[in-house]
């Protein structure tokens, strides 16, 4: 089964749809229904990216590939 479906604003009594060659010569169902849906509002999207830049220590940065091994550390050596 081959499915158009479009979304229109009527503004008269009367809406043509024109119909591709494969229709032609065959029997079609046409539903007329009544819809609330609304154009979408597409957000810009924003990156995070550098936010927490205000945040950083660059003292700490050299030592960054050894924070995991570190907090795991002082989090078990104190039994």
């Amino acid at each position: 089964m081959e499915t158009i479906r479009m979304i229109q604003t009527v503004t008269e009594e009367h809406i043509n749809v024109h119909l591709p060659q494969k229709f032609w010569g065959q029997q079609v169902e046409i539903i007329v229904l009544s819809t609330s849906i609304k154009e979408p509002h597409v957000f810009p999207q924003k990156s995070l990216r550098g936010c927490l830049h205000q945040y950083a220590n660059s003292a700490l940065i050299e030592r960054e590939h050894e924070a995991w091994q570190e907090a795991i550390r002082e989090k078990h050596d104190h039994y």
